[in-house]
C-alpha cells in the first residue's frame, strides 16, 4: 500500500470516529424525547454527512455504529436490527446520490422533485387531520405490555388550518432562502452546492425516516399496510420529519462546507 493511501485511510478512520461521536451526541443527547419510545433526533445528519465525506463503506459502518452504540449508551424502546439497517443505508445512499448530481451537473429538476415530495407530505398530513377528530399517540407501554397512549385533538383550528399553513411556508421559505444564498455556501472546489445537499437530505430522510421507518414497524408488529395504525405511523413520521428536516439540512450543509474549507487549507 502506498504511503499516500495509508494517510488517506488514517484520515478516514479519524473522521469516522468524529462522525460516530457527533452522531451519538445528536441522536442520544441533543434530542427531543416524546414519551418513552419516540424522539425527534438529529443523529442521521452526521451519518449523511459522513457518507458525503468518507464514502459509502465507512458511512455504512458509521451508521451501524451510531445506532448500536447509541442504543447501548441510552436505549429508547427495544433494539431492532431494522433501525440499524436503515442507518446503514443512510451512510451509503447519499454518496451515490452525490455522484449522480455531479454526473447530471445538478439539473434544476431536483428542485421541482423536492417541492413535489414536500407537497405530497403536506397533503397527506392535511388528509389525515381532516379524516378524523383525534388519534392516540403512543408514549410508552404499561407493565402488562399494552400501549400507553394519549388522545390528541385534531379538530382544533390550529391543527387543521394554522399548522399546515405554517409548515408549508416554513419549507417554501427554507428552500427559497437556500436557493437565494446558494453561492455563499459553495466553495469553488466544492462539487455540491447547498441546494443539492438539501435535496440529498430530503430524499434519504423521506426514504429512510418515513417510508422505511413505517415499513419496519408494520413488519415487526405484523400490522396490515392498510390499517388505521399504518396511517397513524405515517402521520407520526411525517410530523417528526417536518420538525427535524431544516436543522438536519443545515448541519449537513455547514459540515460539508467546513470540510471543503479544511481541504483547501491543507492543499
Amino acid at each position: 500500500m502506498k504511503q499516500e493511501d495509508i494517510r488517506l485511510l488514517i484520515r478516514k478512520i479519524t473522521l469516522s470516529a468524529m462522525f460516530i461521536a457527533m452522531g451519538l451526541v445528536l441522536e442520544r443527547v441533543l434530542m427531543i424525547p416524546l414519551g418513552e419510545v419516540n424522539r425527534i433526533a438529529f443523529g442521521s445528519s452526521a451519518v449523511i454527512l459522513s457518507s458525503l465525506i468518507v464514502g459509502p463503506i465507512f458511512g455504512l459502518m458509521i451508521g451501524a455504529s451510531v445506532d448500536v452504540i447509541g442504543f447501548m449508551i441510552n436505549s429508547v424502546g427495544t433494539y431492532t436490527p431494522f433501525v440499524t439497517l436503515g442507518y446503514m443505508v443512510l451512510g451509503t445512499l447519499p454518496f451515490f446520490l452525490a455522484k449522480g448530481f455531479v454526473l447530471l451537473k445538478q439539473t434544476k429538476i431536483t428542485r421541482y422533485i423536492g417541492y413535489g415530495l414536500l407537497t405530497l407530505l403536506v397533503l397527506y398530513g392535511v388528509w389525515f387531520v381532516y379524516s378524523r377528530d383525534s388519534y392516540n399517540f403512543t408514549i410508552g407501554f404499561n407493565a402488562d405490555g399494552t400501549p400507553n397512549a394519549i388522545a390528541i385533538d385534531l379538530s382544533s383550528a390550529f391543527v387543521r388550518i394554522i399548522a399546515p399553513i405554517l409548515s408549508t411556508f416554513i419549507f417554501l421559505g427554507f428552500f427559497t432562502w437556500m436557493n437565494s444564498v446558494n453561492q455563499k455556501f459553495t466553495e469553488k472546489s466544492q462539487l455540491l452546492n447547498a441546494s443539492s445537499i438539501m435535496f440529498i437530505v430530503l430524499i434519504v430522510e423521506v426514504l429512510i425516516s418515513i417510508v422505511w421507518g413505517v415499513q419496519w414497524r408494520l413488519l415487526y408488529f405484523g400490522i396490515p399496510q392498510t390499517s388505521n395504525t399504518a396511517y397513524v405511523f405515517y402521520f407520526n413520521q411525517i410530523a417528526f420529519f417536518v420538525i427535524a428536516f431544516p436543522m438536519k439540512s443545515l448541519i449537513v450543509i455547514y459540515g460539508y462546507k467546513a470540510y471543503q474549507r479544511y481541504q483547501n487549507l491543507v492543499k
